[in-house]
C-alpha cells in the first residue's frame, strides 16, 4: 500500500521519479539473475542527474517514437533544486548497494524483478514483487517495447508494442515471440485511477537471459576399472554451447559434492563407497556469455554395490543368445575365481565366460529355451573359492519371450468376417502392451509364409479385449490364403510372432441348424427329429444329432445325418420325454462344427389307445342275515407300455346271463365295489385314454360260491423264508380242460376287509411261486390259490399259517405240513357236511312248493 500512496503522491503533486545508476545517460541493461529496485521520494533543493519514473497524462500514443525520445532525453536531463522527484537505484550487482538515503528512508520502496527467455525460446517474461503487495488491488501493470535496431535505422514509424501483466502470485508480463539476437528498450508502465506511471527505460537483449531446460536421461554406467561413469542428455532445444554443474550428495552421513564447468555430457565418479546411496542432480547455463542457470534435473538415485550387472535385465527370444557382463566394484578378478550360476541350481560351464578385465567378467547363454512356456530366470556371478561358490544377493533378470503364438481364426455363417484369436503365454502378460494382429492377403494358397512389414498391403486389425486377443477381419477373400502375425510390446521392446496362414473357406463355421422339433410318432412310437439347414455355407454338411431321455445331459445318444433335415430313431420309452439338440459342420473337407441348437423337448401325449386293461381280482362280502353279497373289484395300474402312454380312466363292462352287457364309468381308480346280483355273469375292467379304450381285457366270472366247482388242486404248500418271503405251492389234478391262470390270495384274518386283501396271478404252467410281502409275527394269514378257466372259476384251495416270531426262518417239512393240512381236512369235513344239509332242505322246500301249486290248481 506504501507505494501506491507514494506513486499516487508524486501523481498529484507533479514530482518526478529519477534512479540512481551506474552511467545515468544510459538505459538499465536487464542482468541474468533476479534485480531489486528501490525508490525514495526527494526533497527540494537535491540535484542530481538521474532516470525517473514519469508521469504521463492519459493519452493517444500515435507518436511512439517520440515518446520514446522524450523517454530518453527525460532519462537524462538535471533536476534543479526546487523540484520534488522519485530517486530510484537499480541494484543488480551482487557485491554493489545502493545507498543508505535509497533502503533507509520510511518512504523508500522495494519491488524484485526477475526477466528471463523461456527454455523454449518463445516467450521473454518479466515477474514483479513488490514489497507492499496489497497495491495489486488498486493498480495494474503493463509491459512495452521497441525495437532498437528500428530506432537506429531512425525510421519515421517505429511500433511500440504493449502487453497487458497478469496479477497471479507475483505480476507477470510477458513478450511474445522475441527476435533472440535483437536489442529491444523495455519500460513499465504502472496505471492507476489518477494517471500512468512510466518506470526508468531498460534494454535487453534476450539471448543473454535465456533459462534453459535441466539436463535429460541421466545414467550411470561401470567402467571396466570399475568406476562409475555418469552421462546425460543435453535439454531440447539448445540454443547455445551449454556448460555443466554436477551435485551429487548422501544422506547418512550427509555429504555433498560439486563439479563445475563440465563442458561434455558425462562424468566420471570417483571415490563412490560400496553400500552407500547417493543423489545426483544436474543444471546447465550457456558456455560462453551471460545466462540463467536452469532449474536442477530430476534426481538419479545411484545405489554402489558390490557387484553390478550390464545389463540388468534382458528380454530376449527363444533360441536367441544372451550375453551379459558383471562387475565387481572392488574385487580383482582372475580366471579361476569366478563362478556363474543360473536360478541358483545350474551353475554354467566355464567354457561360456570371459575375463573382460581386472573388475569385469561375461558369459554368454547360447540358444536359450523357454521349456514351452515364456518365463524368468535369474543369473549370479560369484566368487568361486575352492569348491564353494560366494554369491552376492543381486543378480540378472533374464525374461525369455516365446513368440511362437498359436492364432486360430474362423469364419462366420455369413461368409463375411474372420474372427481371429490368440492366447499367449508370455511371463508376465499384463505387463504386455500394444497388441497388434497384422495381415496381408495371397492371390494364391498358404505355400509360403512371409513377413512383409515393407508390402503396403499390410493392414492392421485392431484388437477387442477380452480373455483372449481377438479381432474381426472384414472383407475378406474366401478362397486367398490370408498371411497373419501378431507384434506386441514388453518393457518397450517390440517383439513379433512367427506368421501363419489362413484360408477362409477352411475354417467356416456354420449357424447353428434353426426350427428343430422333437416328436413320437403316432403309428409306431419312434422318436422324429427334424430341423432346418442353414442357407450357408453351399457345401454338403454333416448333422449331429444328441437325444437324452427325460432331460439327463449325461445319456445323450449320439445320429449322423448327411445333408438332410430329419431323422427317425427308435426309443425304448416312447412315453417318456426326449430332449434333443442339432449341430453341424462341413462333410468332408475342414472346418468347424456349429453351436448347438436350442434345446427341444418332445411333448407327452398319448400314442394309442391302452394295449389291454388291468389285470384285476374280486373281493366278495357276503351277509349271511340279508343273504347279499358286495363284490369289490381291485386291478393294478398299467405300466407306460401298456397304457401308451396314459390312462384317463377306467370302465366297466358287465354281461348278463342272457350276453346283455352295459357299462359304467368309475373314473381313475384302482378298486370298485358294486352289489353282486343274478344277473351279472361276467366283469371287464376297460382302460381309456385321450386316443380310445383298450381293445384285449381281463374278464372275470362272478360266481357268489367257487366252492361248489368241480375240484382242481390239491396238496396246497407254504414254506416260510423269512417275513417277507413265503414260498407257495400246489398241485392240479389231472383234468381234461387245464386251467388258463391261477390267482394267488392272502390277507390276514384278523383284518378280513377289501384293503386287507392281497393278490397276484400265475400263469397255468406254474405251480410255485414266491409271496413278497411284510408278514407280522404270531399273526394268521390264509392263502387261497384259485384255479381260473376261460369260462368259470375252479375250487379253489387254502390253508392258514402263522410266523412264529419276526425274522425266524422257517422251512416247512412233511411234518410241519400236518399241522396245517389236518385242520384244513377237518374244516373242509364240516363244510361239506353242512352244504349237504342245506341242500336237502332246499330240495324239499322246493317239493313242498309245487304240491301247494297242485292243489290250487
Amino acid at each position: 500500500m506504501m507505494l501506491l500512496q507514494l506513486v499516487t503522491a508524486a501523481l498529484c503533486l507533479g514530482v518526478s521519479v529519477s534512479v540512481y545508476a551506474h552511467g545515468p545517460e544510459k538505459a538499465f541493461e536487464i542482468p541474468p539473475w533476479n534485480f531489486t529496485m528501490f525508490c525514495t521520494l526527494q526533497k527540494q533543493g537535491a540535484t542530481e542527474k538521474h532516470r525517473n519514473w514519469q508521469p504521463q497524462p492519459h493519452r493517444n500514443s500515435s507518436s511512439l517514437h517520440s515518446s520514446l525520445s522524450e523517454h530518453m532525453r527525460n532519462a537524462n536531463t538535471s533536476r534543479s533544486k526546487d523540484q520534488d522527484g522519485f530517486s530510484c537505484c537499480l541494484w543488480k550487482e551482487a557485491g554493489v548497494h545502493c545507498p543508505a538515503q535509497f533502503i533507509n528512508r520510511e518512504k523508500s520502496i522495494r519491488m524484485d524483478i526477475k526477466c528471463w527467455a523461456t527454455e523454449d525460446l518463445t516467450l521473454f517474461i518479466c515477474t514483479l514483487n513488490p514489497e507492499d503487495w496489497k497495491m495489486n488491488e488498486f493498480a495494474k501493470y503493463r509491459i512495452k517495447h521497441q525495437d532498437q535496431l528500428l530506432l537506429d535505422q531512425k525510421e519515421s514509424n517505429i511500433s511500440t508494442y504493449v502487453s497487458n501483466c497478469v496479477e497471479q502470485h507475483v505480476i507477470k508480463c510477458t513478450i511474445p515471440s522475441p527476435d533472440l539476437n535483437r536489442k529491444y528498450f523495455i519500460w513499465i508502465e504502472l496505471i492507476t485511477n489518477s494517471g500512468t506511471l512510466q518506470s526508468p527505460l531498460m534494454f535487453v537483449t534476450p539471448i543473454n537471459v535465456v533459462k534453459v531446460n535441466p539436463p535429460l536421461n541421466l545414467q550411470t554406467e561401470m567402467t571396466v576399472e570399475g568406476i562409475f561413469n555418469l552421462s546425460w542428455s543435453s535439454p531440447n532445444p539448445e540454443p547455445y554451447l551449454l556448460q555443466f554443474e554436477v551435485k551429487y550428495s548422501t544422506g547418512n552421513p550427509e555429504r555433498v559434492w560439486k563439479v563445475k564447468d563440465i563442458w561434455q555430457n558425462s562424468l566420471i565418479l570417483h571415490n563412490l563407497e560400496s553400500g552407500l546411496s547417493y543423489l545426483i542432480v544436474i543444471r546447465c547455463k550457456r558456455r560462453d556469455g551471460p545466462g540463467f542457470w536452469s532449474d536442477w534435473s530430476d534426481p538419479l538415485h545411484v545405489n554402489v554395490q558390490e557387484i553390478t550387472y550390464y545389463p540388468s535385465q534382458v528380454l530376449t527370444t527363444v533360441g536367441s543368445d544372451v550375453t551379459v557382463r558383471c562387475i565387481f566394484y572392488n574385487q580383482t578378478l582372475t580366471n579361476y575365481n569366478v563362478a556363474w550360476w543360473l536360478n541358483m541350481n545350474e551353475k554354467i560351464p566355464e567354457d561360456n565366460y570371459a575375463l573382460i578385465s581386472d573388475h569385469e567378467t561375461s558369459v554368454t547363454l547360447l540358444n536359450v529355451t523357454s521349456n514351452g512356456r515364456s518365463g524368468f530366470n535369474i543369473l549370479q556371478c560369484c566368487l568361486q573359492d575352492e569348491e564353494r561358490s560366494i554369491c552376492n544377493f543381486r543378480y540378472a533378470e533374464i525374461i525369455i519371450i516365446d513368440t511362437k503364438i498359436n492364432i486360430s481364426c474362423e469364419t462366420d455363417g455369413a461368409l463375411e468376417t474372420m474372427i481371429c484369436r490368440w492366447h499367449s503365454n508370455l511371463w508376465k502378460p499384463e505387463a504386455v502392451s500394444n497388441y497388434k494382429l497384422k495381415y496381408y492377403m495371397k492371390e494364391s494358397w498358404c505355400d509360403s509364409l512371409e513377413v512383409e512389414n515393407n508390402s503396403t498391403d499390410v493392414e492392421e486389425c485392431q484388437m477387442q479385449k477380452n480373455e483372449f486377443g481377438q479381432c474381426h477381419i472384414k472383407p475378406i477373400n474366401l478362397i486367398f490364403g490370408h498371411v497373419m502375425w501378431v507384434e506386441f510390446s514388453l518393457q518397450e521392446t517390440a517383439f513379433k510372432s512367427a506368421p501363419t496362414c489362413v484360408i477362409p473357406m477352411d475354417v467356416v463355421k456354420p449357424w447353428a441348424p434353426s426350427n428343430v422339433v422333437a416328436e413320437i410318432t403316432s403309428d409306431g412310437g419312434d422318436l422324429n427329429i427334424s430341423w432346418e439347414k442353414p442357407l450357408l455355407p453351399p457345401y454338403t454338411l454333416l448333422f449331429e444329432i444328441q437325444y437324452s431321455e427325460d432331460g439327463i445331459e449325461s445319456n445323450w445318444k449320439t445320429l449322423f445325418a448327411v445333408n438332410e433335415t430329419f431323422v427317425i430313431t427308435e426309443v425304448a420309452d416312447p412315453c417318456a420325454m426326449y430332449v434333443a439338440r442339432v449341430r453341424c459342420m462341413r462333410f468332408e473337407g475342414p472346418g468347424y462344427q456349429s453351436e448347438w441348437s436350442s434345446l427341444v423337448n418332445t411333448n407327452l401325449a398319448d400314442i394309442q389307445a391302452p394295449t389291454t386293461g388291468p389285470d384285476f381280482w374280486r373281493f366278495i362280502d357276503s351277509d349271511p342275515l340279508t343273504k347279499q353279497s358286495n363284490i369289490t373289484l381291485i386291478w393294478k395300474p398299467l405300466t407306460k407300455g401298456e397304457a401308451l402312454c396314459s390312462v384317463k380312466g377306467f370302465t366297466l363292462k358287465y354281461q348278463s346271463k342272457e350276453n346283455i352287457t352295459w357299462l359304467e364309468h368309475v373314473g381313475d381308480v384302482t378298486s370298485y365295489s358294486f352289489p353282486l346280483t343274478n344277473e351279472i355273469k361276467s366283469v371287464s375292467v376297460i382302460a381309456f385314454n385321450s386316443i380310445g379304450s383298450s381293445r384285449r381285457n381281463f374278464k372275470l366270472i362272478l360266481s357268489k360260491d367257487s366252492s361248489k366247482a368241480e375240484p382242481v388242486l390239491h396238496s396246497l404248500q407254504a414254506s416260510v423264508i423269512n417275513s417277507s418271503c413265503v414260498v407257495v405251492s400246489w398241485r392240479v389234478l389231472p383234468l381234461n380242460c387245464q386251467p388258463t391262470s391261477f390267482v394267488i390270495e392272502w390277507k390276514s384274518l384278523t383284518n378280513s376287509d377289501a384293503e386287507n386283501l392281497k393278490w397276484m396271478r400265475a400263469s397255468e404252467n406254474i405251480t410255485c411261486v414266491y409271496i413278497h410281502d411284510h408278514f407280522y409275527p404270531s399273526v394268521q394269514y390264509q392263502l387261497t390259490v384259485y384255479p381260473i378257466f376261460s369260462a368259470k372259476e375252479g375250487q379253489p384251495i387254502s390253508l392258514c399259517m402263522k410266523i412264529k416270531s419276526e425274522g425266524e426262518v422257517t422251512r416247512a417239512n412233511n411234518d410241519g405240513m400236518q399241522n396245517i393240512i389236518l385242520p384244513l381236512v377237518f374244516l373242509s369235513s364240516v363244510l361239506l357236511i353242512g352244504i349237504f344239509l342245506i341242500s336237502k332242505q332246499r330240495d324239499n322246500g322246493a317239493s313242498s312248493r309245487n304240491s301247494r301249486k297242485s292243489l290250487q290248481a
